[in-house]
């Protein structure tokens, strides 16, 4: 069971995406979204997942991913993107499976006509079907007979896993639990119904733990091969024949899989050839891992953030697919989907850049649908599959970018920071660029500079510059570090990198390269990012119009080290919606609204001179 097309239709920063999932042949290619925070990555994600679950639920009614009666993803006017009447999402899978939701911002009128925008024909059909005096719409797999067994023969037959950004294993320095976890046996289910497979996966080392134990103990249980020989022993003044067993080694599916199994742990730590699984005695029965016959992890909980979210990750393939009906020599024969949002949290570069691309390689049969902020990943991708062999997505667009792009992004700073290379790239640009640069945390700040400078008069100071995204504070830290490399005769234009009011860096110049930090205005309500110049009452007009755009948690009671502490109102952008509240404030923003922007003007003036 594989996703092989996805659309969305004004969701959230999404206007429109209708993406073809690439395969070679039957054989999926990796696909991996990219974009800025806020970009609708982690929105793609939930309508993919919600598609399995949804197919899941029908498959076995007593599903443990959603409890009886709940949904997986809401549907709500919050995600109908700014200034349009609804929105529209379909994902396909193979098999004719397909979900398919709508909403619409106001209730259906009876015997309404559909709309002239909506042009989309399958939109067209979700509005059709919304009943009148409703405002949503929802067809995904169905309890008729077919398509039951349909879908549990895809189930059964292939992985279907979800990694969520807010997946963690508690580090075994931080309790005894997790180095006191002893392996366990496994409590299956053997009920029509009721699968012991889940989709979502937030920590399951444990589990992982406690399949590698059956495994070993099946494998040495039922699987160990023996062949008696007979030997003549010679007693008194006679002769007897004895049977000698002489152990072979293993055979079985077992043994299969734990070979598989050894093979991801080689690679996750770098082990070598010579690396197997230990089991502890029964007073301490943990995994360990030994090289030669040494321990050198006395238990898997004491593996590296970075090692364990891979170990996770892949030994979670290999455990749902032993646990479902498809059989297999080899990792190549594991079939199915696996999503993973933000794939690359935890780790670290040379995992990001080497070992996860190939770890990815290791199923060719499984489709990875992963999202990223790692160019290094990326990278890695283009060099373990080639160029066209996976599928690069940048989102809200949903645009297919080659690699190259993506690494012309200024988050692909992070790729070669502290490095020449990177440097290298800091020069290039500069030298390259026809105007003198300012480099600013995101998008969103060079369309509110922009649209500021028309309001306010100053198109003359920013149009002797060309703004430049960098993709986050860290980036811009990092163009700052890398300037100090080149040295002081960097370039004889001046460059500027601008950071927002809540970055730790400082003031600075370095010959012609000047760092600043936007002053933060404390009377404002929101305290982080550019949004920080602009007034309560600029925000609650655009609240006004769509209250999604700003998170607000109101003054409440806590306690600090045991003493009473009063919280204050806190107002943050929302995430999905960044993009959104740009969109409007620079649509139906004044002098008065972008009043603010004036100290940015002022520092660029006092660089270049007014």
């Amino acid at each position: 069971m594989y996703a092989t097309r996805i659309q969305l239709i004004n969701y959230g920063p999404i206007e429109n995406i209708d993406i073809s999932f690439p395969f070679d042949g039957e054989q999926p290619k990796p696909v991996i979204f990219v974009g800025e925070t806020g970009a609708g990555k982690s929105i793609a994600l939930s309508h993919i997942v919600n598609g399995l679950i949804s197919a899941r639920s029908v498959a076995f009614p007593e599903n443990p991913d959603v409890q009886s009666g709940k949904v997986f993803k809401l549907r709500s006017n919050a995600y109908i993107r700014f200034q349009r009447d609804y929105y529209f999402a379909q994902v396909d899978y193979s098999g004719e499976i397909s979900i398919r939701e709508m909403r619409i911002r106001v209730r259906k009128p009876h015997g309404a006509p559909v709309p002239s925008n909506i042009e989309h024909s399958d939109a067209q059909v979700a509005w059709s079907a919304i009943q009148s005096g409703e405002s949503d719409y929802f067809s995904g797999p169905t309890k008729d007979a077919l398509d039951e067994v349909k879908i549990r023969d895809a189930m059964r037959a292939n992985c279907a896993l979800y990694f969520p950004p807010n997946r963690y294993e508690e580090p075994a320095w931080l309790n005894e639990q997790n180095l006191n976890t002893k392996a366990e046996y496994m409590n299956l289910h053997h009920t029509t119904g009721y699968p012991d497979r889940v989709i979502t996966n937030y920590s399951p080392l444990r589990d992982n733990q406690n399949w590698l134990f059956e495994v070993i103990y099946d494998r040495a249980a039922f699987e160990m091969q023996i062949q008696n020989y007979d030997v003549p022993v010679q007693q008194d003044d006679t002769t007897r024949t004895i049977a000698l067993p002489l152990f072979l080694g293993y055979s079985g599916q077992s043994e299969t899989t734990y070979r598989n199994a050894l093979e991801i742990v080689r690679l996750v730590i770098n082990g070598g050839p010579n690396i197997r699984l230990g089991i502890g005695r029964r007073s301490n029965r943990t995994v360990s891992i030994v090289r030669d016959e040494q321990i050198i992890v006395p238990n898997i909980f004491q593996l590296s953030s970075g090692e364990t979210s891979l170990l996770n990750i892949f030994l979670s393939i290999l455990r749902d697919f032993d646990l479902c009906d498809g059989s297999f020599v080899s990792l190549g024969d594991v079939k199915g989907i696996v999503v993973v949002d933000e794939v690359d949290l935890h780790l670290h570069a040379m995992h990001q850049y080497d070992v996860l691309p190939k770890m990815i390689k290791l199923f060719p049969n499984v489709q990875f649908i992963v999202t990223s902020h790692s160019p290094l990943f990326v990278l890695g991708m283009q060099r373990e599959f080639g160029v066209d062999g996976f599928g690069l997505y940048r989102l809200p667009h949903g645009n297919q970018i080659s690699p190259e792009e993506f690494s012309e992004f200024g988050v692909a700073y992070q790729a070669f920071a502290e490095t020449i290379r990177f440097s290298n790239d800091v020069r290039t640009a500069i030298k390259e660029s026809q105007k003198p640069l300012v480099f600013v945390d995101g998008v969103t700040d060079v369309k509110y500079i922009q649209r500021a400078a028309e309001l306010l008069g100053k198109s003359s100071t920013i149009e002797r510059v060309e703004f430049r995204p960098a993709g986050g504070d860290s980036q811009l830290t990092k163009i700052w570090n890398s300037t100090q490399l080149l040295g002081a005769d960097l370039t004889p234009e001046k460059v500027v990198v601008l950071h927002d009011c809540d970055s730790r860096a400082t003031n600075d110049a370095e010959g012609n390269v000047f760092r600043r930090v936007v002053p933060i205005a404390p009377e404002n309500p929101i305290k982080r990012g550019v949004e920080n110049l602009f007034s309560h009452s600029t925000l609650k007009k655009a609240m006004h119009d769509k209250p999604a755009f700003i998170d607000v948690t109101p003054e409440h009671p806590s306690t600090l080290r045991g003493d009473p502490v009063t919280i204050p109102e806190q107002w943050v952008v929302n995430a999905d919606e960044k993009t959104n509240l740009c969109d409007w404030l620079c649509a139906n923003g004044d002098a008065n609204d972008f009043a603010g922007f004036s100290v940015i003007f002022e520092l660029l003036d006092e660089i270049w001179g007014a």
